[in-house]
């Protein structure tokens, strides 16, 4: 009836030509239109906002820098800076189906004596990062690339290759800042990954970790990891020896059969344990990328399953292959080694460069005669190698493009 009213009302206008009438009916039907279509495409547009389908319950829900999925079991706060261990009980309280957790990016200095979850137990969580914290990284790198004036109540920091650059304020306030920011080494703890018995990956990279004897029994708790990852872990410049014993004894207490992936790259290593790949008997991936190692002398035996080990960039220091890596490698699987480090080339290297002719893509980084440098090494001359070269004062020609590159842009910019 309503319906008819109105059809009968705007034939009447329209008979007894009120055009008034008529304007203002048409008027208002576009406004309810165009209103009904503005909210029509604002609800979806509310609904699809990923900030807020991944808002964070409880006390997380205060940072923007946390977000958390509760249907999929994930949450992750990255550089959210917490510094109290007791987050980890904040989850606690709201994610009881917790699969992937992500805390990276923030200052832990010690992780609990007892379980980061305390009592609760997370049956179901198969990925923990806890990286990042960058502890004690700042300190390390101010001693390299700074000079402290602590003569006066001035804190003088100087860049050494920009002496213009300098930086000053008060003492107190400076070393206050670089503590809080840097902390001190982090202390493990061996029962803080207690309540997490199917754990798959453990992050620990970016961590100042100094073990001590209390730390051996640190992975027992976690006998199912596939995928372990130290980068950066241990750069802390303390007896390596002792270290590494205790590093031996973590990973054999540990008795992780099932782990496949070990990362160790980054971490200034001179050299690494003989034992260290034997703990693991489904390892598959062993990086040691970015360290300072001239060889490798670990046990064979235990390489068997091993199907990537990565030696590669500069830092790495296999100007040559020893004889006993060319043996080691003998017994490994085809295309196991990843090398790309910077050859060297005189009259030493007939006989490794003998072992290596099929592999087509490593070169001459520096070379005696000069006129070898990047030449590959199954096309090099054996004959025509000589020491007229100190290939160790000799620059390479990939930093002498770095320094042209850098010299060009600050050209430029001038």
């Amino acid at each position: 009836c309503t319906g008819f009213f109105i059809v009968k009302l705007l034939s009447v206008s329209v008979v007894s030509f009120n055009i008034p009438a008529l304007t203002i009916v048409l008027f208002w039907t576009a406004v309810t239109f165009s209103a009904a279509v503005h909210e029509h495409e604002r609800t979806p547009f509310v609904q699809e906002d990923p900030n807020l389908q991944h808002l964070c319950r409880g006390s997380l829900s205060d940072y923007a820098a946390c977000q958390c999925k509760e249907d999929e079991g994930e949450v992750a706060c990255i550089n959210a800076q917490f510094v109290d261990t007791d987050v980890f009980f904040n989850v606690n309280a709201h994610y009881k189906s917790l699969q992937k957790l992500t805390f990276h990016g923030n200052n832990f200095q010690d992780l609990p004596a007892t379980s980061l979850f305390g009592s609760v137990s997370h049956s179901r969580l198969h990925t923990l990062n806890i990286s990042a914290n960058y502890i004690g990284a700042l300190l390390s790198e101010l001693a390299h690339d700074a000079l402290l004036d602590t003569d006066d109540a001035t804190l003088v920091f100087q860049h050494r290759e920009r002496p213009e650059r300098q930086t000053h304020c008060s003492k107190l306030l400076r070393l206050l800042f670089v503590f809080a920011i840097v902390g001190l080494p982090v202390n493990l703890n061996s029962n803080a990954l207690k309540g997490l018995p199917n754990l798959r990956v453990l992050d620990l990279s970016n961590n100042e970790i100094v073990l001590k004897e209390g730390d051996v029994d640190f992975l027992t708790h976690t006998p199912r990891l596939t995928e372990l990852y130290l980068r950066r872990a241990f750069t802390a410049t303390i007896n390596r020896t002792v270290q590494f014993d205790l590093m031996m004894r973590m990973f054999k207490k540990a008795n992780l059969k099932y782990l496949e992936v070990l990362d160790l790259s980054y971490n200034f290593l001179q050299s690494v344990p003989f034992e260290l790949p034997c703990p693991f008997p489904s390892l598959i991936s062993l990086d040691l990328r970015q360290n300072f190692l001239k060889t490798l002398a670990v046990n064979a035996s235990c390489l068997s399953n091993v199907q990537s080990l990565d030696l590669s960039r500069s830092v790495n220091q296999f100007y040559s292959l020893t004889p006993s890596f060319r043996h080691l490698a003998l017994s490994a699987q085809p295309n196991t080694y990843v090398l790309r480090n910077p050859f060297h080339c005189d009259c030493k290297s007939n006989d490794y460069i003998t072992w290596i002719r099929d592999k087509h893509t490593l070169v001459c980084d520096r070379a005696s005669p000069r006129n070898y440098v990047g030449a590959r090494l199954v096309e090099v001359p054996l004959h025509k190698l000589d020491c007229s070269v100190n290939l160790f004062a000799m620059s390479s020609p990939q930093c002498s493009l770095v320094t042209a590159s850098v010299i060009g842009l600050i050209f430029n910019l001038a």
